[in-house]
């Protein structure tokens, strides 16, 4: 089971590396799980920090082989820019990983409460709360309640929790 995991995870890295314009390298599948030299001794900080980026061949922790994946299969080859979407109940953008690369509405000025740009959302530096408003609660209830009384359960129930 352990194989066809490691396997399979071998396999869709390949795919999304070729998918993104990488090399064609061919990843060979790893013949036996008992073959590979696994971490014995406690694992040093920063490798926990960066697990998902180690090699389970080189450095025998279980992660992605992203370092691997940029020094073998997409050294020397240019990268296109991309935007990212996020689709979740909020992003903390103020977190060191996102710093310079979090997306800014050049056409919005913060905190003055106009809609500068005209599409309809005010404030929208980096996004929108489709859920509440652009510093509200990401709670069903509030989009609910914000909808007015509807003479409903859920109405009461959810005005009465806020």
């Amino acid at each position: 089971m352990k194989i066809l995991k490691l396997s399979s995870l071998t396999l869709l890295s390949a795919l999304v590396l070729v998918s993104c314009g990488a090399s064609k390298t061919a990843v060979a599948p790893i013949a036996s799980i008992e073959n590979i030299a696994l971490k014995n001794g406690p694992i040093n900080e920063n490798d926990l920090k960066r697990w998902s980026h180690l090699d389970i061949l080189k450095d025998t922790i279980p992660g992605m082989s992203v370092d691997k994946a940029y020094a073998e299969l997409i050294k020397n080859k240019k990268g296109n820019k991309v935007i990212v979407g996020v689709v979740d109940s909020g992003v903390d953008i103020e977190h060191p990983d996102l710093q310079g690369v979090i997306w800014t509405n050049a056409k919005e000025i913060p905190g003055n409460g106009i809609d500068d740009d005209n599409n309809g959302y005010i404030d929208d530096v980096h996004g929108w709360n489709f859920l509440g408003d652009i510093n509200g609660e990401n709670l069903e209830m509030t989009r609910i309640v914000k909808k007015g009384d509807d003479g409903s359960a859920t109405y009461k129930k959810s005005k009465n929790r806020i």
